[in-house]
């Protein structure tokens, strides 16, 4: 059972809904992780690699251009391979977030395994950024029994993987270091949308711009109309950094502003959720 943290959350200037632009910055390593590097043909490493040579470019202008704050979940091996583009993302004023070592397809990991990948990468992104990440998304949406407990233990605020609600809710478990998830859900991943492949298992998904434009509208509107929840759109340069598609992140922007979003990153919208849970926590000690 998990802590709820809708039921009634009154985000910033009442606003009908708190939306979160999420960025997987996987570039070549997602399909290196799909398929296998030593099987990966050139065609679908230059799809990857689309992410550095325009896609990327893309995304951050349409950000600049809506003036939004964005998370991006970097794999430790992307920042080292391109740390530019990463300093980049971070001088823009966006989020950088963990997202594994080499987006690691292991349903086997072990503790002492994401431990290291965690303090190498934390390590590239304090010489880029001079941070450290306060945020994880599990690599192909996997985590694992200890993920929780070695998140805490790293000073993690939040993760971003389940699929169990449309509401923001914390971890059972130590109250002095409270852990925040933020779900997320196929229909709101471009990859559903827009990935393709001739490579086994084969997608090929390419829909039509306007029918993605109107599915996260519509669900946009569902749950903006009940005041309470969270929608975490997750993008890849790669995918929505496709001209049309950059187009179709920056109508969709403009829809959510229109009607009544805060739009935030991940890192500011778990601030703003511990900020409301520790003055309900006062409220219920004054009231006994």
């Amino acid at each position: 059972m998990v802590i709820k943290n809708g039921n009634g959350i009154v985000w910033p200037d009442n606003k009908r809904i708190a939306l979160m632009l999420t960025f997987d910055f996987d570039v070549e390593w997602l399909r290196y992780s799909r398929e296998g590097r030593r099987s990966l043909g050139f065609a679908d490493r230059s799809r990857g690699e689309y992410a550095i040579e325009e896609g990327l470019t893309r995304c951050l202008r349409v950000l600049d251009k809506q003036n939004v704050e964005s998370t991006f979940f970097v794999p430790g091996k992307v920042a080292e391979t391109y740390p530019e583009e990463v300093k980049k993302i971070a001088e823009m004023g966006h989020e950088i977030a963990y997202h594994g070592w080499e987006h690691e397809d292991s349903i086997d990991m072990t503790q002492a395994e994401e431990f290291r990948n965690m303090e190498r990468a934390e390590a590239v992104f304090r010489k880029l950024t001079g941070k450290k990440p306060t945020g994880a998304r599990g690599c192909w949406n996997m985590t694992y029994a200890f993920t929780p407990e070695l998140l805490r233990k790293r000073g993690y605020k939040y993760s971003s993987v389940m699929k169990n609600c449309d509401y923001a809710w914390m971890y059972p478990g130590d109250a002095e270091c409270p852990l925040i998830e933020f779900p997320v859900d196929h229909t709101f991943d471009d990859y559903t949308f827009f990935f393709f492949t001739f490579n086994t298992p084969q997608h090929r998904s390419n829909y039509p711009i306007d029918y993605v434009f109107d599915y996260w509208t519509d669900a946009f509107e569902e749950l903006a109309s009940e005041g309470d929840k969270i929608m975490v759109l997750k993008l890849h340069p790669q995918l929505i950094g496709r001209a049309s598609r950059a187009v179709l992140l920056d109508r969709f922007i403009t829809y959510a502003k229109d009607h009544d979003a805060w739009i935030a990153s991940c890192n500011e919208v778990a601030d703003y959720i511990l900020e409301q849970e520790m003055k309900t926590t006062e409220e219920r000690r004054s009231q006994r």
